[in-house]
């Protein structure tokens, strides 16, 4: 068996039955699915990612396991004639997984007036965003070969689960973590900073934490889909400016949220402090090139004052120059490290998890481009096909914590970007999630 890593762990302890540490993601296609052909394609493509067949045991020194489960049924087909808006919400309760008695993935599929939808619940102690979509791709393409979409000898990503045993290091040495030790040491005053300065919310909110399941209706999401057209402007924009897309949503989101908080006349004593963004950052090197579904991302953490956000060129130039220095010295090992120590010093999470406190105003992450480098059949406008299925747009979001009223989450599919809100229906209203989501981007 293998053991959780420090941050599998810090995942699976930060979960609560009323905010599960849950990823989702939607797949919309065009056209219906042969529901044996798919059900089959899933427990074949589980072979290859075992980490998400797993649940977790602990032993009875204290030490949490993944549990290979033998026959993991991890796929349901429900009826439902309900179609997507302008927002998705599951026809059916989600609760959560609970790691301890369930694999790592949920998969629910329906048709509704000939479209066919995916809906993924994968826990974020068994993978990370990166992880969950190598294991869709893989799925996608199983499912094509079966139908006859892709020829059996297609080349194919080849994974090497012998790797998971490496996920935890991700790719260090002990000679590259000698020669890096000079940079890490800029992310010690980060992480000091992670842990003493505790954040604002978006707005003032007492999480219900006594509640043993999530608010009706969990996961609410909501979504904004750019043209191809819109795409390429900001595309143009960034390189015009010379930042990344990241540093222009990051920019947003900082805007967006002090916008709103003053829109909604947040009382002044809950304006001394900062706003933070957590932002995923991907570790993966070559080494792990080949690596299954796992977690091979850490976090970084962007504060700013709320007196200090502005909409200007100089605020976008200042998180710019925030993100290189955070890449240039590999920060995203300073959460990794810092997790680590914690956990060698007191043995376990669970005095440094406090679900009363706000950890981070909200989370962004950037998936970038989605399903690229593949032998699918497409149509002209890029949409990828399989036996009668078409993949028609892709939807993902993070986990919201107690207090980190909402996540963000930006992809490229078909050449079309698309940004992706879940939010906690108990702090937000549907108006106000609108409104933070269309000021963003």
């Amino acid at each position: 068996m293998l053991r959780l890593t420090p941050f599998e762990e810090y995942m699976l302890m930060d979960s609560h039955p009323a905010y599960p540490m849950s990823c989702f993601v939607v797949l919309r296609f065009h056209g219906e699915c042969d529901r044996k052909l798919f059900h089959e394609s899933v427990r074949v493509t589980l072979l290859r990612h075992p980490l998400l067949a797993c649940s977790v045991e602990e032993t009875a020194r204290g030490v949490f396991c993944w549990q290979p489960a033998d026959h993991p049924d991890v796929l349901a087909f429900v009826e439902s004639g309900e179609k997507m808006g302008e927002s998705f919400t599951p026809p059916f309760p989600v609760r959560g997984i609970d790691l301890f008695c369930e694999p790592a993935i949920k998969l629910t599929l329906w048709t509704a007036e000939a479209e066919t939808f995916l809906f993924v619940e994968v826990h974020h102690s068994a993978t990370d965003a990166a992880g969950a979509f190598l294991f869709l791709h893989d799925l996608l393409a199983e499912y094509a070969v079966r139908c006859g979409s892709l020829a059996e000898d297609t080349p194919r990503h080849s994974f090497d689960p012998t790797i998971l045993a490496q996920r935890g290091k991700y790719g260090q040495t002990f000679g590259t973590t000698l020669r890096t030790l000079p940079q890490q040491l800029w992310g010690l005053p980060r992480a000091w900073k992670f842990l003493m300065n505790r954040p604002l919310p978006l707005l003032p909110f007492t999480p219900h934490l006594r509640r043993y399941e999530p608010a009706k209706g969990f996961p609410t999401i909501l979504f904004k889909e750019f043209s191809k057209a819109d795409t390429q402007q900001i595309r143009a924009k960034a390189k015009e400016q010379q930042v990344t897309i990241n540093d222009l949503l990051l920019h947003a989101t900082f805007s967006a949220m002090e916008m709103c908080r003053q829109r909604w006349n947040v009382r002044r004593e809950h304006s001394s402090g900062q706003l933070r963004i957590a932002v995923a950052t991907d570790l993966r090197t070559p080494d792990l090139a080949n690596i299954p579904a796992a977690n091979v991302v850490s976090m970084v953490f962007l504060d700013r004052k709320p007196k200090n956000i502005r909409s200007d060129e100089a605020f976008l130039r200042g998180i710019h120059r925030e993100m290189e220095h955070i890449k240039r010295c590999n920060l995203g090992l300073a959460f990794i490290h810092g997790l680590t120590i914690y956990k060698k010093l007191f043995g376990d999470f669970r005095k440094m998890i406090n679900q009363n406190h706000c950890w981070t105003t909200g989370t962004v992450s950037n998936l970038g481009p989605l399903f690229v480098n593949t032998a699918f059949p497409a149509t002209a406008e890029g949409y990828l096909r399989m036996g009668d299925m078409k993949l028609r747009n892709v939807y993902a979001v993070p986990p919201i914590r107690p207090q980190s009223v909402f996540g963000a989450c930006m992809a490229t599919y078909a050449e079309r970007l698309t940004l992706t809100l879940q939010y906690d229906t108990e702090a937000l209203s549907r108006q106000q999630a609108e409104e933070l989501l269309c000021a963003i981007l």
